[in-house]
C-alpha cells in the first residue's frame, strides 16, 4: 500500500511500531507518536486519532516487469552492499509462510470459507460496500468490466507479472467496455483503441494518448481482507456486466 504523508496540513514521517491489529502492521508517526492502522488507513490512538491517510493507487508486480516498462526507475535497495558478499540475502525469508496455510501470527478473526484463506484478492472499500476480486478468477478473465460505488470500473490482472489495475471506464464523457487483447494490452469495444492493461494508457487507436483514471485498491490475503471487511462482497464471473 502507498499513502500520502500529508495529514491535516502537516507532513508526517512514519515508522513501524511493532504492534499489530488483526495481523496487520501498525505504523506510528515521528511527529506525534500517533498509531496508524495500515489496513484501516486511519489513526487509531494518539493525538491524531480518527484522522485518515490518503491511499494512493499502486501496483504489486515483479521487479523484472517493472524494470522492463520503466528502465530508468530509481530503486531503493538497502541491502545491495551485503547481497554482493552474501547470496543468502537473495532469498525471501517469508517463502515458507507464503506456502503455508497459516493465517498470520494471530490467526483469523472472521473465518470465511468462500475462498481458501491464503488466496490473494484485489479489494475495494471506497464505494459503500467492500468488494473483493480473487486473483485466480482475474487470471482467467484478465479484464473484468464491472461497476462499483455507482462508477463503471475495469479490473485487470496479468498472471505473468502479477500486476493488477483498477480503473474508471469513463473516458471523455463515454463509458468504455474493455476486452483482453494480447498478453499486456486490452481494447475497448466502442473505438477499438488499444490500452495498456496494467498502466491504463491508450497506446493506439482513436483514443491514443488518453489515460484511464486509476482507482485505489488493496491487494491482500483473503483471510486478512475478510477479517477487516466481514460483510465483503466477492465478485462472481456471472456478475460481469
Amino acid at each position: 500500500m502507498v499513502f500520502a504523508r500529508e495529514v491535516e496540513g502537516r507532513e508526517l514521517t512514519f515508522g513501524v511500531s511493532g504492534k499489530l491489529i488483526m495481523n496487520a502492521v501498525v505504523l506510528y508517526d515521528h511527529q506525534t507518536d500517533t498509531l496508524w492502522s495500515q489496513f484501516l488507513t486511519e489513526a487509531v490512538e494518539g493525538e491524531l486519532a480518527g484522522a485518515r491517510l490518503e491511499l494512493l493507487p499502486s501496483q504489486l508486480t515483479t521487479w523484472q516487469a517493472w524494470a522492463d516498462r520503466y528502465p530508468d526507475t530509481l530503486a531503493l535497495d538497502k541491502t545491495l552492499h551485503r547481497r554482493r558478499s552474501d547470496p543468502a540475502l537473495l532469498t525471501d525469508p517469508y517463502e515458507g509462510y507464503y506456502r503455508s496455510d497459516r493465517a498470520g501470527i494471530l490467526g483469523e478473526t472472521n473465518p470465511d470459507d468462500r475462498l481458501p484463506r491464503k488466496t490473494l484478492v484485489v479489494g475495494l472499500d471506497w464505494g459503500g460496500a467492500p468488494r473483493a476480486y480473487d486473483l485466480p478468477t482475474l487470471a482467467g478473465a484478465r479484464v473484468v468490466n464491472d461497476s462499483y460505488g455507482g462508477q463503471p470500473i475495469v479490473v485487470t490482472y496479468d498472471p505473468a507479472s502479477g500486476a493488477h489495475g483498477v480503473f474508471s471506464r469513463e473516458v471523455e464523457g463515454r463509458t468504455l467496455t474493455m476486452r483482453p487483447s494480447d498478453s499486456l494490452t486490452m481494447q475497448d469495444n466502442e473505438t477499438g483503441s488499444t490500452w495498456e492493461q496494467s498502466g491504463g494508457a491508450a497506446i493506439a487507436g482513436a483514443l491514443s494518448g488518453a489515460r484511464l483514471t486509476p482507482l485505489r485498491s488493496f491487494i491482500a490475503y483473503w483471510f486478512a481482507w475478510s477479517d477487516f471487511h466481514p460483510t465483503t462482497e466477492l465478485y462472481a464471473p456471472d456478475a460481469d456486466g
